[in-house]
């Protein structure tokens, strides 16, 4: 990979992109910024300190891995019998904290922070937050995530969070 690559600027605007999508509920858009072989995970807490670290043998709160996985989960959102997903959560993502931390023949390694306002009609206003780590790769001339883990700094969820609200 070339060492210089894509700039800061460029990889916080994919996960400005990626944000913005999903709170407006382009699902279609949204998960065509992944490649294929796509991994999306959201580990669980081992301990108070730290996160559960092989997502294959242990409990998550969320791990898809594929592309396929991903419309899996967006049909569930679409569906008129999904729990999570009825009444509709709106949601306003804010991602800061943008930092290209690696780079490698395998992609660009990118941190940031969020915090996610989510309007539930069911269980009123919430808030959650964490940091992501990605991997992004560049694939027909354009940036695409590879890789999302989403730490999430709460360790007991009360509801249902699906993709979106993270």
């Amino acid at each position: 990979m070339d060492t210089a690559g894509p700039d800061t600027a460029c990889c916080a605007e994919l996960l400005y992109l990626e944000a913005d999508l999903l709170d407006r509920r382009q699902w279609d858009d949204w998960v065509a910024l992944y490649t294929d072989d796509c991994v999306v995970w959201v580990p669980s807490w081992d301990t108070e300190e730290a996160l559960v670290s092989e997502p294959e043998f242990s409990v998550n709160m969320m791990y898809l891995v594929g592309k396929a996985a991903l419309l899996a989960r967006l049909h569930r959102l679409r569906s008129e019998d999904t729990y999570a997903a009825r009444p509709p959560v709106w949601t306003s993502h804010a991602v800061t904290n943008v930092r290209i931390v690696g780079r490698g023949d395998d992609g660009i390694e990118v941190s940031a922070k969020w915090a996610v306002l989510s309007l539930e009609p069911r269980r009123g206003t919430s808030w959650r937050g964490g940091w992501y780590d990605y991997l992004l790769v560049r694939r027909n001339d354009r940036l695409m995530i590879r890789r999302k883990k989403i730490t999430l700094l709460e360790d007991i969820i009360d509801g249902p969070v699906d993709i979106h609200q993270l």
